[in-house]
């Protein structure tokens, strides 16, 4: 189809997000776009490329020795050499965070990451004059939250994490600046690359609510997982803010799926996002990311995505949502589950401690409190999951039934056609183009076809 798929819209109580500017249809790109900014984890800088998280890379970057680029990002002539992720002011953040006494946590050392890259596109625009940088920056605070002019919109976790971090930005930029610039300003070149505090605050509130979180996981040679279990505990290799996709409001029964192509997933042939006949001679780049309909959206209706796997629990998904983004999701799937969960006697994710471990995530203001609001979350977690599985395996026959009855047909119908199959997958299923006569899993790679799918429903099977 021509013509745009998305427009910006005021999404009454959510903020700026996306609607459907025609009718789109199941398996079409939404939104293709690459990363304005990303940074590898802390526990990754040493087997993913800093520049586009591409798992593998073993070459120590030259200049800080601190992390590892793939050959692509350290071609010169490669359009990706330091996409955007590793540019000077970050690898002198990384030779600085390296000596840095007391040392900085891993936390504290990916938001100097995060705060550095913002660092070198300031650096861009003043010394080089590239307008480019200055407008991805710019994406960057566009995005949510809303911040005033004294700070106000900022959590106290963000604004005290940047008054942390910034000694160690501040060295990092000078000593950028004293090997490539004579800082002739009297410290108004320093302060105009290193950004001020509120600012610098501005964009780590805006990283927590916006990047998304490339899953590291091993892939085979096609970009799928191997599905034996090897990565069940979804560690995160680095994240990704874009323009547009970082702008989709959260649902738990997404319209839309996330497809990235740090592992190839886009560029692989088995999964048909990019056919070179069909699309043209140019695969998709590295930090390249779409988002795909999982089905037909309506000119009009809002474009929406999951934040978390599909499969989480009732309680967790809403702990995780308020602790991270800061709201109480009301979502259709919520309603229908948090009425469950009360019937049931079991935990919503709303109850007082959940809520207080979520305020005191949000409110830390130091590193020992944020340590603590975070073990908190984690045992509440634990403890909601051991009781749910005591109680499941008490239920008799009866019961069992029971649930099963009050589940609405749509809401079963849409696990069996959307949810991975893949037992501890959670990811979201949805058609690689609008002529698929299959499914692909955003997480893992698992590859269903329309012919199996209706086989296991003519089976039962969900």
């Amino acid at each position: 189809m021509s013509g745009a798929a998305v427009a910006q819209r005021e999404i009454p109580g959510r903020g700026v997000g996306l609607v459907a500017a025609r009718d789109i249809d199941a398996g079409e790109t939404v939104v293709a776009e690459h990363a304005l900014l990303v940074g590898v984890s802390e526990e990754f800088r040493r087997v993913c490329c800093a520049s586009c998280l591409a798992h593998g890379a073993a070459t120590p970057c030259s200049g800080c020795g601190e992390v590892v680029l793939c050959d692509t990002c350290r071609d010169p002539a490669s359009p990706w050499h330091h996409g955007a992720g590793h540019g000077a002011v970050v690898c002198a953040a990384e030779r600085v965070a390296s000596a840095w006494r007391p040392p900085l946590s891993a936390p504290d050392r990916e938001r100097l990451r995060f705060l550095g890259a913002c660092a070198e596109l300031r650096r861009a625009h003043v010394v080089n004059g590239d307008a480019r940088a200055r407008a991805r920056l710019d994406a960057v605070l566009r995005l949510c939250p809303d911040v005033g002019p004294a700070g106000e919109g900022i959590d106290p976790r963000e604004a005290s994490a940047a008054e942390r971090v910034r000694p160690a930005l501040e060295a990092a930029v000078q000593a950028t600046i004293a090997t490539t610039e004579a800082n002739t300003a009297g410290g108004g070149l320093l302060r105009a690359i290193a950004g001020d505090a509120i600012e610098n605050a501005a964009l780590l509130a805006k990283e927590t609510k916006n990047a998304f979180g490339v899953m590291a996981a091993t892939r085979g040679g096609d970009g799928s997982h191997p599905n034996d279990g090897s990565d069940d505990d979804r560690r995160v290799r680095g994240g990704a803010v874009y323009e547009l996709a970082s702008r989709v409001n959260h649902a738990c029964f997404p319209n839309v799926a996330r497809f990235d192509n740090f592992d190839g997933v886009l560029s692989s042939p088995s999964h048909e996002f990019y056919v070179p006949h069909r699309d043209g001679p140019n695969p998709p780049g590295p930090t390249e990311l779409r988002l795909v309909a999982i089905d037909k959206i309506p000119a009009g209706c809002e474009v929406l995505m999951s934040y978390l796997p599909v499969s989480e629990s009732c309680a967790r998904r809403r702990r995780r949502l308020r602790n991270t983004f800061g709201f109480g999701c009301e979502c259709e799937r919520c309603v229908i589950e948090c009425a469950w969960a009360t019937e049931d006697g079991a935990a919503t994710g709303d109850e007082g401690a959940y809520r207080d471990a979520s305020r005191r995530a949000r409110e830390a203001r130091d590193e020992a409190a944020e340590l603590e609001a975070d073990a908190i979350a984690d045992a509440l977690d634990r403890e909601c999951d051991e009781k749910e599985e005591v109680a499941n395996q008490s239920l008799d026959a009866a019961e069992l039934t029971r649930r099963a009855d009050r589940i609405p047909p749509t809401y079963a119908l849409w696990f069996v056609r959307n949810m991975c199959p893949v037992d501890g997958c959670g990811g979201t299923l949805a058609p690689p183009h609008a002529r698929a006569d299959h499914m692909t899993c955003n997480y893992c790679g698992e590859r269903r076809s329309d012919e199996e799918f209706f086989r296991r429903l003519d089976a039962g099977a969900g």
